[in-house]
């Protein structure tokens, strides 16, 4: 059954007033979304039950797994009442791995505790219809250390250099796709300059004949 949950990179809130109203559902939580999203996500739930539902703050994510990632894109593109012509955005976030501080209170003597994680990337497509002026996230999570996805540029011609730039800042790579190249960094660069274990400068820059040093060497 999917699930519905909120964003927790999101902040709670209290205020669901007007059209974001939040709706209660089998797990007790709160969505907030509008009319209409509310019922394009019963319609693609309906089909694939094996989402999960994020709601906040009027917009939709469905976090699919990796192995349905295209078979959803295909739906959402092709099924009448979704009509997702226009693959609008298709975006990267990367946590790293490590210690997380899952509970702390300031009152002394609170212990905070942490839990360790493993490193992702979270891979979003953001999806348009201009038939029904609906849009609404896929989204879909791998691994820091082996992030690999199927191609969206059958389905999509927009994904293609897309999907170039978030392998070129992220590490992703895209099995299918046509020319899987980095689209910004040269292509001798080495690392993925938007990943959070990225180094903050550590590369040398060339101005009219003298070197720059990176921002973490530099003398102000």
């Amino acid at each position: 059954m999917a699930r519905d949950r909120i964003d927790p990179a999101q902040p709670r809130t209290e205020d669901t007033a007007g059209p974001e109203q939040g709706k209660l559902r089998e797990a007790g939580l709160e969505v907030q979304l509008p009319d209409g999203l509310r019922a394009l996500r019963d319609h693609v739930v309906g089909a694939f039950s094996d989402l999960e539902v994020l709601g906040f703050r009027g917009e939709l994510t469905l976090v699919a797994p990796v192995e349905r990632l295209i078979e959803l894109l295909t739906f959402c593109r092709d099924d009448r009442t979704v009509g997702c012509e226009y693959l609008m955005d298709l975006s990267a976030v990367h946590w790293p791995g490590g210690k997380v501080a899952e509970q702390a209170h300031e009152t002394t003597g609170w212990p905070t505790l942490y839990t360790e994680r493993p490193g992702r990337i979270e891979v979003d497509y953001i999806l348009s219809s201009v038939t029904h002026n609906h849009r609404f996230r896929v989204r879909v999570e791998v691994p820091d250390e082996d992030a690999v996805l199927p191609t969206a540029a059958k389905l999509y011609g927009s994904a293609n250099f897309m999907e170039r730039e978030v392998y070129d800042f992220f590490g992703v790579r895209f099995e299918g796709h046509p020319n899987l190249a980095r689209i910004l960094m040269p292509d001798q660069w080495e690392g993925h300059p938007h990943r959070k274990d990225y180094p903050l400068g550590g590369v040398h820059v060339q101005y009219k004949g003298a070197m720059i040093p990176p921002p973490d060497e530099r003398k102000y």
